[in-house]
C-alpha cells in the first residue's frame, strides 16, 4: 500500500509549530492542526497572515454540533479571535413562531461568538460596513457571496472556506497559502460574451454559475453598479462554485481581456437577452406568488433607497419583505424613503431570508417570488422575476 503523502508537509514557523504542539492549549492545537491538514491537502507550502476573518456559522441549529462544541471550548479556554472577525446574518429566529421554536438556542450561540471577540454585525455583506478589505489583502472568509465580492470587486484574496475552517482562521489569524491567494490562480479561464439589451445582473450570475462551475469567468464590459455586482456574484457562487469573476475594463484585475487571460486562448460562451428572460417565472406564476422577498444577500442602504423609492405613495398589491444589512437598517427607516416603504406596508427586516422563509407555514412552497438569483436557487419553491416585473406586480412605479 502506498502511504506517500499527496503533498509535501507544510513548513511552519517555530511559533506555529509550538501552537500545533500545544503551547497555547489543546483546543488551539486542534485549530492549528486543522489548518495545516487543510493546507497540505491542497499543496500549500506555508501559512500566511490574514487581514480578517468572516464566519458563516451564525445559526444555532441542531446539525452543527461539532462547530458549537469547538466554539464553546474556545470560549472556556479564554481564547479570542486574533484578527477582526465578522459573522453572517441571524436566521430570523424572531420572525415567526416556528422560527422561535427551531432557533430557540440562538441567543446562547450569539453570546458564545461575541465572547470570542467576534464583531456582532450579523451580515453577509460585511465588506460594505464592518469588515472592509483592500486590494491584495489576504482573508480567511466563509460565506460564498462575500468571498466572491471581495475577490472580484475589491481584489482581495480568499479561498472559498467552510464552517469550522473559518473559526480556525479567526483564532489563529492565519490561512494556508494556496488557490486564490496566489497570483497564478486568479487568471480567467472562461470568456462570457454578452448580447444583452436589458441587464438583469442576478439572472446573469445565475446562468454564469451553471456554465462556469468552478472556473473563473471574465465578462465583456458592462457598467455594473455595486449592487448589481453584489447580486450577480452571489448568484454565480450559488449555482456554481465560482469564487472569482472579472469584468473587462471594470474590476481591478481585468483592465482588458489580454491582461486577465494572460494572453492564453480560453473557452468562450455567449449569453443573450433570451437566456436572461427564460429564467423568469411565467406571468401566471408571478401572479400566484404570496410574498415578494428582496435582500439575499442583504440590501445595503443605497440599494434599499434605490428600490424603495418606487414604493413611495403606493398601496401594495402583495406583501413585500426588505432584508437589510443591520448596519443600514436604522439609517434606512429614518429616511423619507424608508418611512414611505413602511407606510406602504413593506416589512423591513434584518435577518437571513433563506433561513427565515425555509420554515414558512401558511405560505405555499411555490409562492415566494424574488429578484435574487441566490434565493431562487436555494429556497425551495422560490420563483424568479426581474425588478421590472416585480415592481409592476406589487403596484410600485417602474
Amino acid at each position: 500500500m502506498n502511504t506517500t503523502p499527496l503533498h509535501a508537509p507544510m513548513a511552519l514557523t517555530p511559533e506555529q509549530a509550538a501552537i500545533r504542539a500545544g503551547a497555547e492549549g489543546p483546543v488551539m492545537a486542534r485549530c492549528m492542526e486543522t489548518l495545516v491538514r487543510y493546507g497540505e491537502a491542497f499543496g500549500a507550502p506555508r501559512l500566511v497572515p490574514i487581514r480578517s476573518a468572516h464566519l458563516t456559522g451564525s445559526f444555532k441549529i441542531f446539525f452543527y454540533t461539532a462547530y458549537y462544541k469547538l466554539v464553546s471550548e474556545l470560549v472556556e479556554a479564554g481564547i479570542k479571535v486574533k484578527v477582526p472577525t465578522t459573522l453572517n446574518p441571524r436566521p430570523g429566529y424572531d420572525y415567526r413562531p416556528q422560527n422561535r421554536i427551531l432557533f430557540r438556542s440562538q441567543s446562547w450561540h450569539e453570546e458564545q461568538l461575541e465572547a470570542l471577540g467576534v464583531t456582532p454585525n450579523y451580515s453577509c455583506v460585511c465588506y460594505a460596513y464592518d469588515n472592509i478589505p483592500e486590494f491584495g489583502d489576504r482573508l480567511g472568509w466563509a460565506e460564498s457571496s462575500a468571498i466572491i465580492y471581495a475577490n472580484s470587486v475589491i481584489g482581495a484574496r480568499s479561498n472559498r472556506n467552510a464552517i469550522m475552517i473559518d473559526i480556525c482562521h479567526a483564532v489563529t489569524g492565519l490561512a494556508p497559502e494556496f488557490g486564490f491567494l496566489l497570483d497564478e490562480n486568479r487568471k480567467a479561464d472562461l470568456h462570457i460574451r454578452l448580447q444583452i439589451e436589458r441587464m438583469d445582473a442576478a439572472a446573469l450570475g445565475f446562468l454564469i454559475g451553471k456554465i462556469a462551475m468552478d472556473r473563473t469567468p471574465v465578462l465583456d464590459y458592462w457598467p455594473f453598479t455595486p449592487a448589481e455586482l453584489k447580486n450577480m456574484g452571489a448568484a454565480m457562487a450559488s449555482t456554481g462554485g465560482v469564487t472569482l469573476f472579472h469584468v473587462a475594463g471594470l474590476t481591478p484585475e481585468a483592465p482588458d481581456l489580454e491582461a486577465v487571460t494572460g494572453g492564453r486562448p480560453i473557452e468562450t460562451h455567449t449569453i443573450t437577452q433570451a437566456d436572461l428572460d427564460a429564467l423568469k417565472a411565467s406571468r401566471q406564476m408571478q401572479k400566484e406568488s404570496a410574498v415578494i422577498a428582496f435582500g439575499c444577500p442583504q440590501m445595503t442602504l443605497e440599494e434599499a433607497l434605490e428600490v424603495g423609492r418606487h414604493f413611495a405613495g403606493r398601496t401594495l398589491k402583495k406583501p413585500v419583505l426588505f432584508h437589510l444589512v443591520p448596519g443600514a437598517y436604522d439609517a434606512f427607516i429614518e429616511t423619507e424613503t424608508g418611512q414611505a416603504c413602511l407606510d406602504a406596508g413593506i416589512e423591513v427586516l434584518q435577518h437571513c431570508p433563506l433561513a427565515a422563509l425555509s420554515l414558512r407555514i401558511g405560505i405555499g412552497k411555490q409562492q415566494v417570488l424574488t429578484p435574487s438569483g441566490k434565493l431562487h436557487y436555494y429556497l425551495e419553491g422560490a420563483k424568479y422575476a426581474d425588478m421590472a416585473d416585480i415592481l409592476e406586480l406589487t403596484g410600485a412605479v417602474a
